[in-house]
């Protein structure tokens, strides 16, 4: 689908603000200093941008666009923001985009935890197209999103069309799960529900209708131009109750479907491995994101906390059953 002017200004007014979030603007523009010059833009993003109940502890998510993943972890480990070697680093990244890479700044008045995806802007313009790998990205930034730092104006403007295309691409891949008849609030639910139900993820599988609370606004100012684009280039049919498509979904596009998020899902568990790696002091922020959405008291043994590779897959499993009771 061609995706027209109106809809592009929509996204693009709220995903480059004039005012962007002080906060998370400070902390782009920190990690950018010490990245020295390496970094193209930083996209902020999850539970501190849309406010679906971020605790204090909670860590700020960022996409920190690249010029190359080399140079990159180069400086931030010469500036002390990770530990791991540069080159091990940037294999990871192009193996596996994106990597997951904790920091702890000093930006602005307090003491802030970044959690960042780092990418190349031709890998974000990659996973927001139909060239994609997998779903991790599209499924992030559909949702509200803002562009915290950008190296100059072109720039910013190109990570804005990354997001535009990541908003436009939810119709395709919505398609084949999509209620009979929605309207503009069917089909935000319907992006949530589709997106959480085809992860592993730590929060209970209500989150998608606490998101959804928190993003109601937003999601039905953008994607109610999107849906009337759809009808006008005769991909939708208008009702009295809402839309309704007008090629029903084959089986052929629910079964290649079924796939890329299965493809997905293969992906994201490798990615939790690559974590251990990248994400230094994953077990503690893993433990600290379970303990918060599940409102119990997580402890581990000696043996799970010396080795938690080997032993903690059995504590893991039974988590993932039990979160959702």
């Amino acid at each position: 689908m061609q995706i027209s002017e109106r809809f592009r200004a929509q996204v693009r007014d709220r995903v480059l603000p004039s005012a962007p979030t002080v906060e998370a603007a400070a902390l782009g523009r920190w990690i950018a200093e010490r990245a020295d010059g390496t970094v193209a833009g930083v996209v902020f993003f999850g539970s501190r941008k849309h406010r679906a109940a971020p605790q204090p502890t909670s860590a700020y998510d960022l996409f920190v666009i690249t010029r190359g993943y080399l140079p990159f972890y180069r400086a931030v480990r010469r500036a002390g923001l990770t530990h791991r070697g540069p080159r091990l680093m940037a294999a990871l990244n192009h193996a596996l985009a994106p990597n997951q890479l904790s920091i702890r700044a000093d930006a602005g008045q307090s003491r802030m935890q970044a959690k960042c995806a780092v990418i190349t802007l031709d890998g974000l313009r990659q996973e927001t197209s139909r060239r994609r790998h997998d779903h991790f990205i599209a499924g992030r930034l559909f949702q509200p999103a803002e562009v915290v730092h950008a190296a100059d104006a072109a720039t910013g403007g190109a990570i804005a069309d990354c997001l535009v295309n990541a908003h436009a691409l939810t119709y395709e891949w919505a398609r084949p799960w999509l209620p009979a008849v929605f309207d503009v609030s069917a089909y935000g639910r319907a992006l949530l529900r589709i997106s959480f139900g085809r992860e592993i993820r730590p929060e209970p599988g209500a989150r998608a209708d606490a998101l959804w609370e928190a993003q109601r606004d937003y999601l039905c100012a953008v994607y109610a131009i999107l849906l009337e684009d759809l009808a006008a280039a005769g991909e939708l049919e208008r009702r009295d109750e809402g839309y309704v498509m007008a090629r029903p979904p084959s089986l052929g596009e629910r079964l290649r479907s079924d796939v890329y998020f299965r493809w997905s899902l293969v992906r994201a568990t490798a990615r939790w491995a690559k974590h251990t790696v990248t994400f230094e002091g994953w077990l503690e922020f893993l433990l600290g994101k379970a303990r918060r959405h599940s409102s119990e008291e997580i402890v581990l043994t000696t043996r799970e906390r010396r080795m938690p590779l080997i032993f903690l897959w059995p504590r893991l499993f039974r988590y993932l059953r039990q979160k959702d009771k």
